[in-house]
């Protein structure tokens, strides 16, 4: 068994570390406090390493220039890093709509510092955990991982491949735009269920002047808003799975597009 390693597998593996870094260091869950950073080093060191063996990833870069290498190395990261921002896409649709109904239940004023985006209400907090969870529970983790390697046999290492930017500009306008809609879809039942509540308080407001609307109308909207998330929680769960289902099938959508 010949155990030299040769340049070209060390290029190999260099190049595979660019994009698979820039993906999983860029993306939601694996950037934020909740992973050590040790950690977050050696299982992207290992990944590479393991996905340059089975994919038989090899540049030989004693044949490059240093302007080839450069070049090389940032489509990698560009790469890589469009592939975070699809999911960081997916994952801010979850989070936008829990600030929309974090500011119809009230619970803006409640806030907590999320790393990864910030000053966030507690319930972006929860929205973003019951993501991560559905991630991990249905094996998605392991289709993303996947699509990761597929990468490499679809969009070759070291060879100059044109990639079509209109395609890709108009892919992500057309996935940024979901931001909006898919959010407010997912946050909507329950907004409408604080509007009715909101436009009963208005009612009784002027045919009862006497009962103060502002005292009993605060706690009244979070009580609302907190059973109405218990109700609905299996659809919220399953919204959530639709949208993770959709971020792997626009992944390999993706691939293909850089793939040409």
């Amino acid at each position: 068994m010949n155990s030299i390693v040769t340049p070209s597998q060390i290029g190999g593996f260099f190049a595979v570390l660019s994009r698979l870094g820039a993906f999983f260091m860029a993306f939601p869950f694996v950037n934020t406090s909740m992973i050590p950073a040790n950690v977050r080093v050696l299982l992207l060191v290992s990944l590479s390493f393991f996905v340059s063996l089975l994919v038989n990833v090899q540049v030989p870069i004693e044949h490059y220039a240093l302007i080839d290498m450069a070049t090389m190395v940032l489509k990698e990261v560009f790469i890589g890093l469009s592939f975070a921002l699809l999911a960081a896409i997916f994952l801010g649709i979850v989070s936008y709509a829990a600030e929309l109904i974090s500011y119809s239940m009230g619970l803006t004023v409640a806030n907590m510092f999320d790393p990864t985006f910030g000053v966030v209400s507690v319930l972006d907090r929860l929205y973003i955990l019951i993501f991560y969870l559905v991630f991990f529970i249905t094996g998605s983790y392991r289709l993303l991982i996947g699509a990761a390697v597929a990468s490499f046999r679809v969009i070759p290492v070291g060879k100059t491949v044109s990639f079509n930017i209109d395609g890709i500009f108009q892919f992500f306008i057309l996935k940024a735009s979901l931001l909006f809609s898919l959010a407010f879809k997912l946050a909507f039942p329950i907004m409408l269920t604080l509007f009715v509540t909101n436009l009963a308080l208005a009612l009784i407001n002027r045919l009862i002047p006497q009962i103060n609307v502002f005292i009993v109308g605060l706690p009244l909207q979070i009580f609302v808003g907190l059973f109405a998330l218990i109700v609905g929680f299996s659809a919220i769960v399953y919204a959530i799975n639709s949208l993770v289902d959709m971020l792997v099938s626009n992944l390999f959508t993706l691939i293909k597009l850089f793939g040409g």
